[in-house]
C-alpha cells in the first residue's frame, strides 16, 4: 500500500499525539505555592512534561498534514469552492493552534533546563492558556471542520452519507464541553480517517482493474 493512501491516517495520529499528551500531564496544580512547585521539580524533573508537550505539538504538526490531505480529497471530489475553502482553513487553524498549545505546555520546563529559570508558581501561569486553546479553541476550529467537510461530503461522495450526516451533529457535540468534544473529535475523525484510506484503497483498485483490456 502506498504511503499517500494511508495519509488520511494522520488525523489519527494526530489526535492521539495529543491524547497521549494530556493524558501523562503530571505538573503541579494551580494552588501550589513556590515552595511546591521549587519542590516538585525537585522531585520529578522535566522529562515527563517535555514529552508531553513534545507529543502534543508532534500531533498538531500531523494534523497539518492531514489538513492538507482533506484539503486534496475534497477537491478530488468536486466539492464547492465555499466548503472546501473553509475546511482547509479550519483543518491548518486546528493544527497550527494544537503546535501553538504544545509549544506553551513546553515554555516552564524548557526555562528551567534551558535558560535555569526559577521554579515558582508564575512559571505555571502558562499552563492555563495551554489546556484552554488545547480544548476550547481547538475543538472550535474542529467543528468548523466537521461541518465544512461534512457539507462538502453532502454534496459529493467524499464520505458516506450516513457519515456526513452524522457530521453535524458532532460538530455541535465538539463545543459541548472540556470533556466530551475530545471523546467525539476522535470517533468521528479516526471514522473520517479510516473510510478515506479504504475508499482511496478501493478506488484505486477499481482504477487498475478499469485499466485491463476488456474480454470482447
Amino acid at each position: 500500500m502506498q504511503l499517500s493512501r494511508l495519509a488520511p491516517l494522520t488525523g489519527v495520529g494526530g489526535i492521539a499525539g495529543v491524547i497521549f499528551g494530556l493524558a501523562i500531564d503530571n505538573f503541579p496544580n494551580g494552588s501550589y505555592d513556590d515552595a511546591q512547585v521549587a519542590q516538585w521539580f525537585a522531585d520529578n524533573g522535566t522529562a515527563r512534561w517535555i514529552v508531553s508537550g513534545a507529543s502534543i505539538a508532534l500531533g498538531g504538526t500531523l494534523l497539518l498534514v492531514f489538513a492538507a490531505v482533506l484539503a486534496v480529497r475534497i477537491e478530488q471530489a468536486g466539492a464547492g469552492p465555499v466548503s472546501a475553502k473553509v475546511a482547509h482553513t479550519a483543518g491548518t487553524a486546528w493544527a497550527i493552534l494544537t503546535m501553538i498549545g504544545g509549544a506553551m505546555w513546553l515554555a516552564a520546563p524548557v526555562a528551567v533546563d534551558m535558560f535555569d529559570a526559577k521554579p515558582t508558581r508564575a512559571l505555571m501561569y502558562g499552563a492555563g492558556p495551554a489546556y484552554a486553546t488545547l480544548v476550547s479553541v481547538c475543538a472550535f476550529a474542529a467543528a468548523v471542520l466537521a461541518a465544512a467537510l461534512s457539507t462538502a461530503a453532502w454534496h459529493t461522495r467524499l464520505l458516506p452519507r450516513w457519515l456526513a450526516t452524522a457530521g453535524f451533529p458532532a460538530a455541535v457535540l465538539m463545543l459541548a464541553n472540556t470533556l466530551l468534544p475530545m471523546a467525539v473529535i476522535t470517533l468521528w475523525y479516526a471514522a473520517v480517517a479510516i473510510v478515506l484510506t479504504r475508499r482511496s484503497t478501493l478506488g484505486a483498485t477499481r482504477s487498475a482493474t478499469d485499466a485491463l483490456p476488456q474480454p470482447t
